[in-house]
């Protein structure tokens, strides 16, 4: 297993024929004050997975950290990994809907990606605090 794909975007989707679909990907979030709540937001992975883990248990963990490791958000996802019907490798795309959420200051966050207990990937998210001119400084 091989996790192929970390990243936040405002928006993703699966569309009828079976393709996916992320808008607006970021790699980082800059606010002009804090606390700030940020707009719902998606994560979405990816993992390739060899023809022999076809049917074996999954349990896929992810966890939002700020800079001093406490979670901001926990959720976990469980199942099977999918079997591909040519008994070659397989890809299992996840998205998951984020609802509004507050950073109470700027810091180096983080995503922590774990597959049935074995930290696999991470994504950093730098919260930056950026005044907008004019804007007085905090």
């Amino acid at each position: 297993m091989r996790l192929l794909l970390c990243k936040l975007c405002e928006y993703a989707t699966q569309q009828q024929n079976g393709r996916h679909s992320m808008v607006g990907i970021f790699d980082n979030i800059i606010a002009p004050f804090f606390p700030i709540d940020h707009p719902p937001l998606f994560l979405c992975l990816q993992f390739e997975f060899d023809a022999a883990e076809g049917g074996d248990p999954m349990d896929v963990t992810v966890k939002l950290v700020d800079d001093d490791a406490r979670p901001l958000l926990d959720f976990n996802a469980n199942g099977e990994v999918p079997r591909d019907a040519n008994g070659g490798p397989t890809r299992l795309f996840m998205q998951f809907a984020i609802p509004v959420i507050r950073f109470e200051r700027p810091g180096d966050y983080r995503i922590d990606v774990s597959f049935n207990g074995v930290h696999v990937g991470e994504e950093r998210i730098p919260v930056l605090q950026v005044n907008k001119p004019g804007t007085p400084p905090s």
